[in-house]
């Protein structure tokens, strides 16, 4: 199956008692396989200082595994500038969980950036470093103070390195067979496949066996975290009937 990969799950699955079981079963099942999670209570932390009960309840059942790293989620609207100390925050509003809820499974440890820009300017490119800069100092988001940025696309390449990890494709089955598959991020200038997250969602029901064996295949190809759903809407809110198939062929 070529290189190992991460899994990556964008969970926006309202954590109601029993909603999050088909993670934690694959979890439990798969210890030498690497999770990446993302969670959004409410478009990043939620307006409160912690999270309602059932995300208190169900985040350190994950952040409890060491092979999982949880991430929150923030948007940036697109690196805009008058948007900053909003971002600012989010972000530390999930480094303060720990120290609020008094329970240290209660943790992020990174955040997820969406709404990243393509396009290069360089006020986006500073905008982007102070961000990380902050979580990078942030002790309520360690040990990892990782960053994932998500524009979604292939972004300039002097985005890369602010982030740790760079969403290059969030899209459909068919648009990834459009571009050729894995060959279309084979030039990223100044980045290698351990930088990079790859979303595909949309998959045809025809896509199983063989055929699902070769996609994940492809995937792993060009990044090191993946996401793979034959759902065609609310793909992050619910898991597909392939779902453990898809972190079989992972581990595999």
């Amino acid at each position: 199956m070529g290189p190992k990969s991460t899994v990556f799950i964008p969970l926006y699955i309202y954590p109601a008692p029993g909603a999050w079981t088909p993670l934690e079963n694959v979890i439990r099942d798969h210890p030498d396989v690497s999770f990446t999670v993302v969670i959004n209570p409410g478009s990043g932390p939620g307006p409160s200082p912690l999270p309602d009960a059932n995300y208190t309840r169900e985040i350190p059942k994950l952040t409890a595994n060491p092979n999982v790293r949880v991430l929150g989620y923030v948007a940036t609207t697109y690196a805009t500038k008058n948007h900053q100390a909003m971002v600012l925050k989010d972000v530390e509003a999930y480094a303060n969980w720990p120290k609020e809820s008094t329970n240290p499974g209660l943790a992020v440890r990174g955040i997820f950036f969406d709404e990243i820009p393509q396009h290069y300017s360089a006020i986006a490119a500073k905008y982007l470093q102070e961000l990380t800069a902050s979580v990078k100092k942030l002790p309520g988001l360690g040990p990892d103070n990782f960053v994932v940025h998500n524009p979604g696309t292939v972004p300039d390449p002097r985005y890369l390195v602010s982030a740790d990890s760079t969403v290059i494709f969030e899209d459909t089955y068919e648009t990834f067979q459009e571009r050729n598959r894995a060959r279309m991020f084979s030039d990223i200038a100044n980045s290698n496949r351990s930088q990079l997250c790859c979303v595909i969602h949309s998959v045809p029901d025809h896509v199983a066996g063989r055929k699902f064996r070769g996609l994940v295949k492809d995937a792993r190809k060009v990044a090191d975290e993946i996401f793979i759903t034959h759902l065609t809407e609310r793909y992050y809110e619910s898991f597909d009937g392939r779902w453990g198939e898809f972190v079989d062929l992972v581990a595999s």
